[in-house]
């Protein structure tokens, strides 16, 4: 167990009786973690920053700065096949694990087929539609697959309605007046959750796929800049990171704050849940040469606790668990990587140190 973990310990907060089992099996595995948890990393992978990352059934799709978007076999560390383009994020279908939409800086927006370099649903040049509608940074698929979210550098969302086969439409749009971080919906579809900038930093609520401000809420999550998103896929949390350090759970159905973990020393830029909503994984690593916390963090969603704090060579910039199993991607910021000369000045370092994507894995 880390240090920052025995101290969490011993400050315990209340578990609930019906989750003091689940407590006593994750602390079982976490404090065993060298008999129980095994690491690997993508040796195949070529070192660049990457904007998306996600799972593809059992391989992992990554979207990277060099102008590709690349699937790769996790098992053997294989590249399979790559999709070159600006792409900027990308998510794979809730209900089809084969199939993935990306949007591009320039307005390039796909739907298509991992299992094919060529095999496309939608290929559209959403510039055509509006001169507005490029420079995209965030891109999230509702979970009936019916609609997907996207929003630009000016802080426009749009949903892209895909009911139709073979038309694509535009659906609701939203001008929003501050600064977009991140975007999610809750598990029944219902609500866009939408991060901002700003101070205090908040969320806003829409429902969907209306985004109509009517029936819109919004409430404060952070001190300063709400960052980051993610939805527990059993609708019972969502989660919020901030640039004030914090870490938040929601309650969504009455947007009530409940539980708050303050593991990180700075912006926590990057969350997810895993397959069962217990654990929560988040990393502090933006995109630059300095800031951010080299260690992956994994609490409890529903016992609060601290359960690792791992050290790694550099921030983790992006995390994305298995949808099936206890299996936890995450990327790490290139620009504070060790390399090659790194290694010859520390024979200590080994290829791992060096990687830029990892797996954790954890027992069922």
């Amino acid at each position: 167990m880390t240090s920052s973990a025995f101290i969490a310990h011993l400050l315990d907060p209340l578990i609930e009786p019906q989750f003091a089992e689940q407590d006593l099996l994750l602390d079982k595995t976490f404090v065993n973690s060298e008999d129980q948890i095994s690491r690997d990393y993508l040796k195949g992978f070529k070192r660049s920053s990457t904007y998306a990352l996600d799972w593809a059934g059992d391989k992992l799709l990554i979207a990277t700065k060099d102008n590709a978007l690349r699937l790769f076999d996790a098992e053997r560390s294989e590249e399979e096949r790559f999709w070159p383009g600006e792409w900027m994020s990308m998510q794979c279908d809730p209900n089809n694990p084969h199939i993935a939409a990306a949007v591009s800086w320039n307005g390039k927006f796909r739907v298509f087929d991992t299992r094919s370099a060529a095999s496309t649903v939608f290929d559209v040049d959403l510039k055509k539609t509006s001169h507005t509608m490029k420079e995209f940074l965030v891109l999230c698929w509702s979970p009936d697959s019916k609609h997907i979210a996207v929003n630009n550098r000016s802080d426009q969302v749009y949903l892209l309605d895909l009911r139709t086969p073979g038309s694509l439409r535009l659906g609701a749009s939203k001008n929003m007046q501050h600064e977009v971080n991140q975007m999610v919906w809750t598990v029944d579809g219902e609500s866009l959750w939408i991060a901002t900038g700003g101070t205090p930093g908040k969320v806003h609520v829409f429902p969907a796929p209306s985004l109509t401000n009517e029936a819109s809420q919004a409430a404060v999550a952070h001190q300063y800049t709400t960052i980051s998103l993610a939805a527990d896929p059993t609708g019972r949390y969502m989660a919020t990171g901030g640039g004030d350090c914090m870490v938040t759970l929601w309650d969504p159905g009455h947007l009530v704050c409940t539980r708050s973990f303050g593991f990180a020393t700075q912006a926590v830029t990057t969350l997810g849940f895993n397959r069962t909503g217990s654990l929560l994984a988040w990393g502090t690593g933006g995109s630059g040469f300095t800031g951010g916390e080299r260690n992956l963090t994994i609490v409890g969603a529903n016992t609060g606790m601290l359960y690792w704090q791992d050290a790694t060579p550099a921030p983790v910039a992006l995390v994305r668990w298995h949808p099936q199993r206890n299996v936890l991607a995450y990327t790490l910021n290139v620009a504070q990587l060790p390399d090659e000369r790194d290694q010859l000045r520390d024979r200590r370092m080994n290829s791992r140190d060096m990687a830029v994507v990892h797996m954790l894995k954890i027992p069922e």
